[in-house]
């Protein structure tokens, strides 16, 4: 008869155990793996991929509201610009924005 490795005999005792099924879930990926998953998302979902002064890379998309006349923020998805009264160009807003809210009165709201 031949003789197994100790270790073999361990990791095949272990497999038997049912260890494996409680492995932890894998990591997220990070770096240049993270950046090329996001982009890929923001193209898929019809964004573009942008770099802004100091912040890096974000996705910007148009919302399928924008130019729309609004009164209130509830009518757009991305906000309502309380000088022209219509919903947000892209998203999201960078900076600080004079937006209407919910009930029509205008606030600010800034976004770094």
């Amino acid at each position: 008869m031949r003789r197994l490795p100790l270790c073999l005999l361990i990791l095949t005792a272990l497999a038997g155990c049912g260890m494996g099924k409680n492995a932890p879930p894998p990591l997220p990926p990070v770096g240049a793996a993270s950046v090329a998953l996001s982009k890929a998302a923001c193209d898929r979902g019809g964004g573009q991929w942008a770099g802004t002064a100091g912040k890096g890379m974000l996705c910007f998309r148009t919302p399928a509201d924008a130019g729309k006349s609004c009164d209130r923020g509830n009518q757009c998805s991305a906000g309502c610009l309380a000088k022209s009264h219509t919903c947000a160009p892209i998203t999201p807003l960078l900076g600080c924005q004079q937006l209407l809210d919910d009930y029509g009165q205008t606030v600010t709201q800034c976004v770094s």
